[in-house]
């Protein structure tokens, strides 16, 4: 048996082809309030996934990167804006960013470092 479809009219005034969800509209079509809730959750969470913030998630490896790692992605960088493929700007971001992950990595070794220390002096006193 073929699933029925929407009998709603799309903006240039041909039939809807998606499938009925309720005998009659399809999801996108349907007015019962419990369609209009998801598509305005769908909404939102579509939002959220296009934003800016998600997108760049999305580029970042899982893990940390390593100081050559950040030296590699650098370099094509550069090269990138010495071909006129990347916009200076862009090389001055990624700059940016790239020092203050190093600073980031060395601050985090340091308290490291220090809080391994004082764990070492704290079992002498004791």
């Amino acid at each position: 048996m073929k699933a029925e479809t929407c009998e709603a009219t799309t903006r240039t005034g041909s039939r809807c082809a998606a499938q009925a969800v309720d005998g009659r509209h399809c999801p996108w079509h349907a007015t019962s309030p419990e369609w209009v809730a998801k598509r305005s959750q769908w909404s939102a969470e579509g939002g959220r996934k296009r934003s800016n913030a998600e997108r760049a998630r999305k580029l970042l490896p899982d893990e940390s990167l390593s100081v050559a790692q950040l030296h590699s992605y650098l370099g094509v960088v550069f090269r990138d804006v010495i071909a006129g493929k990347t916009e200076p700007g862009v090389a001055t971001a990624a700059a940016t960013v790239a020092r203050t992950m190093a600073e980031l990595a060395k601050a985090s070794d340091l308290e490291s470092r220090l809080r391994h220390l004082e764990w070492r002096l704290a079992g002498r006193s004791a």
